[in-house]
């Protein structure tokens, strides 16, 4: 009998029917390590601001709001285009256009994201605190 249920043990491991003892703890390379960009037109100028967001935090500059920021992202799954940001604001029609990009992983997976919006106010009613920097 014993024997018997060895070798079902056995095969349903090896079909990937077995019960997970223990779920894997996240690895290093399962962080989110991502360089922020933000291209803008100020009084004239063209300027650019980066920055890392580390979620969990490392030893590189800080994003100014990094825990908000890795929530926001979080809660969006990941999905830049998901973030929830500040549907409630209300922006002016201002044509000053604004490019954000992202580059890097996300628990592992890689991202490449960047979109242009109108102007400063619909970047951040677009995308919350990932882009407050």
């Amino acid at each position: 009998m014993n024997k018997i249920v060895s070798t079902l043990a056995a095969v349903l491991f090896a079909a990937g029917l077995a019960p997970a003892a223990t779920a894997a703890a996240p690895t290093q390379d399962q962080d989110t390590r991502l360089q922020l960009t933000a291209e803008r037109t100020v009084d004239g100028q063209d300027t650019v601001a980066f920055v890392w967001l580390d979620c969990p935090a490392s030893d590189r500059p800080a994003h100014p709001h990094r825990a908000e920021a890795c929530a926001a992202l979080d809660a969006a799954g990941g999905d830049l285009d998901a973030l929830r940001g500040d549907a409630d604001r209300s922006c002016t029609a201002e044509h000053s256009p604004v490019t954000l990009s992202a580059q890097g992983t996300y628990q592992g997976r890689a991202v490449e994201w960047n979109r242009t919006y109108g102007n400063n106010c619909a970047a951040a009613a677009a995308t919350g605190p990932v882009f407050h920097f």
